[in-house]
C-alpha cells in the first residue's frame, strides 16, 4: 500500500521531524506565562498595551482565544488601588482579562489575595480566575517563588498559552510546512540522503511534493527567489548569506566550540528562517516567508528579519574599513 500523502511524504527522519516542529512554538521555561513548544495555533497572549494599541487580529480571528494580560499597576490605579476606568471596555476580568504578577514589587503592594482572587486555570472564557503569577525569588527570607496558574496537567500544561507573534492557523501551519518540504526537495544532496535511508523511490516523492504545492499555490519559483528562499538556479539557500542549504544541514548537529560543549545540544547546523521577523500583529509565520537558513546566520539576524540585519552589517564592515 503507497504511503499517504503529507509533507513528510519521503523526507529523512531526522528532516521530516524538523519541518514538523516548525508549527510549533519556541521553547519556553517554567518561570514564564508561555506554553512550551505548542502548535501555533494555540491560545494567544496579548500585552494589554498591544490591546489598546488596536493590535491587529487574524483573518477570522484567534482559532482557540485569546488571553489579555496586565500588570497590577496597568490594572489599578494607585489611590486606592482600585479598577482603572480607562481599561478597554471590551475587556473583562476573568472572561478575557487576567492580572499578571512577574515582580516582587507587585505581588506585595497589590497581593491577589487581598481581593479575594484566584489563578485562572481556563484557557477559555470563563478563565477560573482573575490573576496568573510567576514571580522570582528573592535573597530575603521572608520571599519564596509564586507561581499561580497554569502550573500543571489539570490546566492542560505549563504556561497560559502562546506568544501574539508566534500565532499562525491551522491552514497556515499546514501550507508552510508542505512549502518547507518543497524547500527540503531542493537542497543539496537530499536524494541520496534519502536513498541511504533507504526510503523508496525519492524521486516519486519530491514529485508529489512538488504536484501538491502547485496545487496550494506554493510553489512560485520567482517569489521564493525574490524572498531569498531559492537562488535562480532554483536551489534552497540561506535567506541571510544566500549560500546553497546542504541537506546534511538540516539533519547534523551544529559544532560546539571547545570548551563550551554540552551533551543534551540538539541544534542543527541549518534550521527555520523568518525572513520578515516575527512581531506583533503582522503573523509573520505564514507561506512565502519561510526558509531554511544557517544557525549563525539565524543567530546573527535575531528578531530583527533580513533587511535590518544587512544594514546592521554594512555599517560593521562600513566602521571596519572593509567596505566604503
Amino acid at each position: 500500500m503507497r504511503p499517504k500523502l503529507n509533507y513528510r511524504l519521503g523526507l529523512p527522519a531526522a528532516i521530516a521531524k524538523k519541518v514538523e516542529k516548525t508549527g510549533q512554538t519556541r521553547g519556553a521555561e517554567k518561570d514564564t506565562v508561555y506554553q512550551n513548544r505548542v502548535n501555533r495555533n494555540s491560545t494567544v497572549l496579548i500585552p494589554i498595551s498591544s490591546w489598546k494599541a488596536d493590535i491587529i487580529l487574524p483573518e477570522g480571528g484567534f482559532e482557540n482565544g485569546y488571553i489579555v494580560l496586565a500588570n497590577p499597576e496597568e490594572y489599578f490605579s494607585n489611590h486606592p488601588p482600585t479598577p482603572r476606568r480607562n481599561l478597554p471596555t471590551n475587556l473583562t476580568l476573568g472572561e478575557n482579562l487576567l492580572v499578571l504578577y512577574e515582580t516582587r514589587y507587585h505581588w506585595n503592594h497589590y497581593p491577589p489575595s487581598k481581593y479575594s482572587w484566584v489563578a485562572g486555570n481556563s484557557r477559555k472564557p470563563p478563565l477560573g480566575g482573575q490573576y496568573i503569577a510567576r514571580v522570582p525569588d528573592t535573597t530575603s527570607d521572608n520571599d519564596c517563588i509564586e507561581r499561580h496558574g497554569y502550573v500543571d496537567k489539570d490546566t492542560g500544561g505549563q504556561g497560559a498559552g502562546i506568544r501574539v507573534y508566534e500565532y499562525a492557523s491551522s491552514k497556515e501551519i499546514e501550507a508552510t510546512r508542505y512549502q518547507l518540504s518543497f524547500l527540503v526537495w531542493r537542497t543539496e544532496g537530499i536524494l541520496d540522503m534519502a536513498r541511504e535511508e533507504d526510503i523508496p523511490n525519492p524521486e516519486e516523492c519530491k514529485a508529489k511534493i512538488e504536484d501538491k504545492c502547485r496545487e496550494m499555490g506554493l510553489d512560485d519559483l520567482q517569489l521564493l527567489e525574490k524572498n531569498r528562499m531559492l537562488d535562480n538556479k532554483g536551489r534552497t539557500v540561506c535567506p541571510l548569506c544566500l549560500k546553497p542549504i546542504l541537506a546534511k544541514e538540516l539533519a547534523y548537529r551544529v559544532e560546539q566550540a571547545e570548551g563550551r560543549n554540552v551533551p543534551d545540544l540538539t541544534v542543527t547546523t541549518a534550521n527555520l528562517f523568518h525572513v520578515k521577523e516575527l512581531k506583533a500583529g503582522v503573523y509573520n509565520h505564514r507561506r512565502y516567508n519561510l526558509g531554511w537558513g544557517h544557525h549563525h546566520c539565524n543567530a546573527a539576524a535575531r528578531d530583527w528579519g533580513v533587511q535590518l540585519t544587512l544594514e546592521w552589517m554594512e555599517d560593521i564592515l562600513r566602521n571596519n574599513g572593509r567596505i566604503k
